[in-house]
């Protein structure tokens, strides 16, 4: 395999990932930022490590405050 850090994702995992999006840009206490980071986590192949989640949904945004 010449590409080892791009795993293509099966069929049904990328609807999942689809309709999870969805909803989480359809929730209004989710940024969507933050939203399309952990999209992009979750997209790549490999099952993140709980680092990983981490610093997707904490990152400070441009955007916070109150």
């Amino acid at each position: 395999m010449t590409d080892e850090n791009k795993e293509p994702l099966p069929p049904t995992v990328a609807r999942v990932l689809d309709e999870y999006l969805i909803i989480l840009h359809a929730d209004n206490t989710i940024d969507n930022e933050v939203a399309d980071r952990l999209d992009a986590l979750l997209r790549n192949g490999k099952v993140p490590k709980p680092e990983e989640i981490d610093a997707v949904l904490f990152a400070p945004t441009k955007n916070q405050g109150p």
